[in-house]
């Protein structure tokens, strides 16, 4: 399949994959729904509610971001680290990369 189809050819185990479902009296080439928890990134609305929560007061908790938003700790948590990329600093949530300027800024604040 690569000779003729080049870097575009499905994988192998794709068509060994199908062939087992084809067998197996599935004739439907598309995946079927699964169940599981739906991903962040599918669902942007919620992760820019929660940095608005957080934005309007960066003092915020995670308990209050809960509140407003109806999300689990865990969901909130994901958002504010993995999507967000903030961490709680001297009681405020801040960018994981900060400037110089900032630091600095950040620093005399906490002073």
């Amino acid at each position: 399949m690569k000779a003729v189809y080049g870097d575009e050819s499905t994988s192998y185990d794709t068509v060994v994959r199908w062939k087992t479902n084809f067998q197996s009296g599935h004739m439907s080439l598309t995946d079927e729904p699964t169940a599981g928890r739906p991903s962040i990134k599918d669902n942007l609305a919620m992760v820019k509610k929660a940095e608005a929560v957080i934005l309007d007061d960066r003092r915020s908790t995670m308990e209050r971001v809960m509140a407003e938003t109806g999300l689990s700790y865990g969901t909130v948590w994901r958002i504010i680290h993995k999507e967000l990329h903030m961490n709680k600093v001297s009681a405020h949530w801040v960018p994981h990369l900060l400037t110089p300027l900032q630091k600095q800024t950040h620093y005399d604040f906490s002073q």
